[in-house]
């Protein structure tokens, strides 16, 4: 989906990094040529169209696009404040639009921002739009075009009204804010900030007011001579308290002001410090608290505690709104983000983190057979990053596969298993089902691509061959990215989980070549340190020297003492010719076993101690 912002000023700027951070391909059309990145004849390339136009050149701007009006058919997205006026142009331009209202300024957060939708048009590109929107903490809310200008007129036009009229009324000077209180100063504030915005979107919201403004003037007198009256005052006092009830927080609305106080003195300077530390973390307590929340949210959907990709597209928000040090405000919000975890776990006594691949992997399946719950889970990208991970601490524990049963070792977390700094603790096994998948029901001869990771494809080449040998076999790194590729002439092969999770449409179930002979054994690990060593099982790397019967003598050891050896892999040192082993040896090595290993071996390594595991305790 391409986006425009057809006019990148203030809330076309906000919507040109909203979604140029979620990763959509977007680009900015201007009169001003500094802001744009096309040309008006490329308009035609794109599939949604923001107008973040000034409201007195919307008539001019949809003749214009109705000139390209055979050349593409885009979806327009009307921002306008008031909507009479417009929607009648619109209704004629022949284009889809979705016509929205943003309760919010471009320097504003859309986060529990209201947006207000007036018309929608059911295409594709809005229903993603709109989505965006939620995803970020948006309040979506609906209201009927007939009724938006007159609501709008109440809500909009009479607090502008009383800003500009205490504006209009009292005859400030710099030194009248010197007594203000914080109330005031608030409302003085935001007079100033419609008196510096532009005055003709701020008259088209008046001309739509004129009617109830004149009400509002006339109740107005009525109550000023009910004030005369202590009585009647206190009355009024006690009736509408019962409405106007959430005072909550307020105080924090009137420290904030301090925020914004531009001061030069030094002793001010610092108060002002202090006033924005104090301020800040009250802030931080409400974000905790908000977390808190959503971990129970999450306790009752059994979703992950963390989430990457809210949390990467989070940090880029951010690094966008601030001309700050990027590298600076990433490290500190992701502190921030890193203490609303931890309390989130400890409000659900989650202790420990398990870290695994990707949502709807087999990983994940082993995973939740072991802990029953994604909520500790930390999804990785790759068994290397689980690694990292584990030794980092950003997790406690990681759950790797070694090998399965028909494509044997998975060879790079081998190499991962001797360059970290870790220990392997228990293991588990999961039987491999596969399904062949697609976005909607298909036949086989209509599907033209498979994608799936190799090792799945391997495992299904008998059911590929005998019946889909026509189609295309692409190889991708994990069963995520072959969801991701899917279109509609394309299958893929992934676990039913991922099916399920994905919203996919299951062509077939149990398309593996070797049912029920299919296993994937998984390592658990956690850093390396002292902790206590229980199992049945020992894996170690060891090295020998390159003469003929060095590796004999190593297996010699094990044979005297009669310990089996389950395993033995050979891997390059990095030198040519050079070989590392792996193994691993059906016991416990003992100091006098490691004394005789030590006499035939160049160096040797244990990397852990375990035996299978049922279930892991992320609570105790």
């Amino acid at each position: 989906m391409k986006i425009l912002i057809y006019g990148v000023g203030g809330m076309g700027g906000f919507f040109k990094n909203f979604f140029y951070s979620r990763g959509y391909y977007v680009k900015g059309y201007d009169v001003i040529k500094e802001r744009s990145d096309v040309n008006f004849d490329d308009i035609k390339n794109f599939d949604v169209v923001f107008l973040c136009i000034p409201m007195d050149e919307m008539e001019k701007v949809i003749h214009e696009l109705k000139k390209l009006r055979d050349k593409f058919n885009p979806l327009l997205i009307d921002i306008s404040s008031i909507k009479g006026p417009f929607l009648k142009l619109l209704d004629d331009s022949g284009f889809d639009y979705l016509s929205i209202h943003p309760m919010f300024g471009p320097d504003s957060e859309i986060g529990l921002s209201n947006i207000i939708v007036v018309v929608e048009s059911e295409r594709k590109e809005e229903k993603v739009i709109l989505n965006e929107f939620k995803r970020a903490g948006a309040i979506i809310s609906k209201i009927d075009r007939d009724k938006h200008d007159k609501k709008m007129a109440e809500i909009q036009g009479i607090a502008h009204f009383m800003l500009t009229s205490i504006a209009n009324f009292l005859d400030l000077n710099k030194e009248d804010l010197d007594y203000a209180s914080p109330i005031f100063s608030v409302l003085y504030k935001l007079a100033s900030r419609i008196l510096n915005q532009d005055w003709k979107m701020y008259y088209f919201i008046q001309k739509n007011a004129e009617k109830i403004r004149e009400e509002f003037l006339n109740e107005s007198i009525k109550f000023h001579e009910l004030l005369k009256d202590r009585e009647k005052f206190e009355e009024f006092f006690k009736e509408k308290s019962k409405v106007y009830s959430d005072f909550k927080g307020s105080t924090l609305i009137l420290d904030a002001f301090k925020a914004t106080e531009d001061v030069d003195d030094i002793d001010l300077l610092r108060g002002y410090i202090r006033a924005v530390d104090s301020l800040i973390l009250r802030l931080l307590e409400k974000r905790v608290e908000a977390g808190k929340k959503i971990a129970m949210y999450k306790q009752q959907l059994n979703e992950p505690i963390e989430v990457q990709d809210i949390e990467e597209v989070k940090l880029k928000d951010l690094t966008l709104k601030t001309q700050l040090n990027p590298l600076r405000i990433q490290e500190i919000f992701g502190l921030i983000m890193d203490l609303t975890k931890e309390e989130e776990y400890k409000t659900l006594g989650i202790q420990k983190r398990l870290a695994v691949l990707p949502k709807g992997s087999f990983s994940e399946e082993a995973a939740l057979k072991l802990v029953n719950s994604r909520l500790p889970l930390k999804y990785c990208s790759t068994t290397n990053e689980i690694f990292k991970a584990v030794e980092s601490g950003e997790a406690e524990y990681g759950l790797i596969p070694i090998e399965n049963s028909i494509n044997g070792t998975v060879l790079p977390v081998l190499d991962d298993l001797l360059s970290h700094k870790v220990e392997v603790f228990g293991e588990t096994t999961l039987e491999i089902n596969h399904c062949l998948v697609a976005k909607r029901k298909l036949d086989f001869k209509d599907i033209k691509v498979i994608y799936s990771h190799p090792q799945a494809i391997a495992q299904c080449m008998g059911f590929i061959n005998n019946y889909l040998p026509h189609a295309e076999l692409r190889y991708t790194y994990s069963t995520s990215d072959a969801i991701q590729l899917l279109d509609d002439t394309s299958a893929a092969i992934v676990s039913e989980n991922a099916a399920r999770i994905n919203r996919l449409y299951i062509l077939k179930k149990n398309v593996e070549d070797l049912k029920g002979r299919n296993i994937t054994r998984f390592y658990l690990i956690r850093k390396k340190g002292d902790n206590e060593k229980k199992g049945n099982v020992t894996c170690l790397f060891f090295g020998v020297e390159d003469r003929p019967g060095a590796l004999k003598d190593v297996l010699e050891v094990f044979y005297k003492k009669g310990v089996n050896l389950r395993k033995l892999e050979s891997r390059p040192s990095g030198k040519l010719g050079d070989y590392i082993f792996f193994a691993e040896v059906e016991k416990a090595l003992s100091d006098e076993d490691l004394v005789e290993l030590k006499g035939v071996t160049t160096f040797y390594q244990i990397v852990g101690v375990f035996d299978e595991v049922k279930s892991l305790d992320v609570y105790g």
